[in-house]
């Protein structure tokens, strides 16, 4: 059997332009009973022998088509036996070109970011708080 990713390990990347965040709305065919969220981090599953950090810049440039310059650790957490490594970064190259598993984007201030928490999740919502 050939493992092509690893269903528990995820990594995810805030982006961040001008003291905003980047998030992504996930099209329809993205959301469902066990994974509800309409608004996303960029970011996803780790590949067979891939690291985390390896996993954010690779799942970055395939969900928008920014390259990234690099991508710092500043946290990890697991819920729901998923373990999630969060990086952030807020140098690339490229302009914003998303996948089919996305619709839209926006970049979020601090300030308004209440407003996207029950679209992204606490978990997520708490580390990006944590990054600001």
């Amino acid at each position: 059997m050939i493992i092509r990713f690893v269903r528990n390990m995820v990594s995810k990347v805030i982006i961040v332009q001008d003291g905003a965040v980047l998030l992504l709305e996930r099209s329809d065919m993205s959301v469902s009973n066990t994974s509800p969220w309409t608004w996303d981090l960029p970011g996803g599953h780790l590949d067979a022998g891939e690291t985390f950090e390896q996993a954010a810049i690779r799942e970055v440039f395939e969900e928008t088509k920014l390259i990234l310059a690099e991508a710092s650790y500043v946290g990890r957490g697991k819920k729901n036996e998923k373990i999630t490594y969060f990086y952030t970064a807020d140098e690339w190259s490229g302009n914003i070109r998303l996948s089919e598993e996305h619709k839209s984007y926006r970049w979020v201030k601090p300030e308004d970011l209440a407003l996207y928490k029950e679209q992204i999740g606490s978990f997520y919502y708490e580390m990006i708080l944590n990054v600001f």
